[in-house]
């Protein structure tokens, strides 16, 4: 059978990697909107990608009106398999896959990984799931649930993403400025897909430890395969991931992840979930139903030896690859973030940078920037592993990362 899917919500990094081993999506489905703020005609043109067309639907948050505008295309094109992009794509995936009786998630599961809220209930009778948590619609109710707890707390939306209007709140800390940011906060540089529909927030105990995710694959509800990525998160009320590192896969990994599984009902498809490994034992923070961002499926290809992105699509069209059980490399990430708010009056010299480095480095003389608040407001980053000639590791990539920090002037 041929291999023709249908990407829903438009993620470039596992787009490029599918195409790099040569299963793109056929069809990009995004809201018109979305697709021209992002300028996406013209990153197709100039990706390469040949037999790859747009499908538009009307609103993100609405999969009925979706549904009436899109499911006849697919059908009609043929497609076997539904890949959710993005966060925000994660239910209208699901629920395109159950309409054309395709591999998926499943709705309902869908529904629970979109809802940070809906997570914490399904998760509260695991041991790794054990997190005080409270709903709250004011400042009343966050200073409440702060005064119940002996340390900090996380104010964080049910349903954003990149880390946005997640803040880290300490007694004396303004309530009412947390919760605002977390309900309507906006962020420099951020398209519709990162506000919240919600007006509520989860107000979590804020939990002590070493942050980790956990990536696996799915196949009619069983783990086949994970990979364990620990992450470096900058101190401070917004902890916004700085770093992440492939490492050798722990004991409590794979079977907490089909607890996981087990415990939202989901199907097929591939889970990014974050933990804090605390004295305690791992605690979940939260879980994705799509593919992870921070370029983690690039570093699991380098560590691993084989592309997860390809392995996904895969198992969306019904099919079990054959799989790795252990990396044979490594590989590290470290992202450029700046220390101060400011405008950029001098770039740094990438001459300076081992050649056998992956760099992105988009920063611009006069771009105004300031200490991350969300992943957005990072700089750029730098790639390194060991089957490029490199150590891999998180320390080589943090080097050669703050050697790359712009000067900056005042504002």
């Amino acid at each position: 059978m041929t291999r023709r899917t249908a990407m829903v919500g438009v993620n470039r990094n596992a787009i490029s990697q599918l195409a790099y081993s040569g299963t793109a999506p056929s069809l990009l489905c995004e809201e018109r909107e979305l697709w021209e703020a992002k300028h996406l005609d013209d990153w197709l043109a100039q990706s390469g990608l040949t037999g790859v067309r747009p499908v538009f639907f009307d609103y993100q948050h609405e999969t009925p009106r979706l549904a009436s505008n899109v499911v006849k295309v697919l059908r009609d094109e043929h497609v076997n398999g539904v890949l959710p992009g993005l966060e925000y794509a994660v239910e209208s995936a699901a629920y395109l896959a159950a309409r054309l009786g395709l591999p998926g998630a499943g709705e309902s599961a869908a529904r629970i990984l979109r809802n940070k809220l809906l997570l914490r209930e399904a998760t509260q009778g695991r041991s790794w799931g054990a997190v005080g948590f409270r709903l709250a619609s004011s400042a009343s109710g966050v200073a409440d649930f702060l005064a119940d707890q002996p340390g900090d707390v996380v104010v964080k939306p049910i349903d954003r993403q990149a880390s946005l209007g997640v803040v880290r709140l300490t007694r004396g800390d303004d309530v009412e400025a947390a919760l605002s940011q977390a309900v309507v906060g906006h962020e420099p540089n951020q398209t519709i897909t990162g506000w919240s529909s919600e007006q509520r927030v989860l107000v979590e105990q804020c939990l002590v430890g070493d942050e980790c995710s956990v990536e696996a694959l799915v196949s009619w509800g069983e783990v086949v395969w994970a990979n364990l990525t620990a992450k470096r998160v900058r101190d401070g009320n917004h902890r916004v991931e700085v770093g992440h590192e492939i490492v050798p896969l722990e004991d409590w990994c794979r079977p907490t992840m089909q607890e996981l599984v087990d415990a939202v009902g989901f199907g097929d498809g591939l889970l990014h979930a974050e933990f804090m490994r605390t004295t305690d034992g791992p605690r979940l923070i939260e879980c994705a139903g799509r593919p992870p961002g921070d370029q983690i499926l690039n570093l699991i290809e380098h560590a691993w030896g084989f592309s997860p992105a390809a392995a996904w699509s895969e198992i969306m069209c019904g099919r079990r690859p054959e799989l790795p059980a252990t990396p044979t490399g490594r590989a590290a990430i470290a992202f450029v973030w700046s220390a101060q708010p400011g405008v950029v009056k001098q770039l740094a010299d990438l001459a300076a940078v081992p050649a056998r480095a992956l760099v992105n480095y988009p920063v611009t003389v006069g771009q105004e920037v300031r200490p991350p608040r969300s992943s957005w407001d990072r700089l750029g980053f730098v790639l390194v592993a060991s089957n490029n000639g490199m150590i891999g590791d998180y320390a080589e990539a943090r080097r050669i990362a703050d050697s790359l920090r712009p000067s900056l002037e005042a504002r």
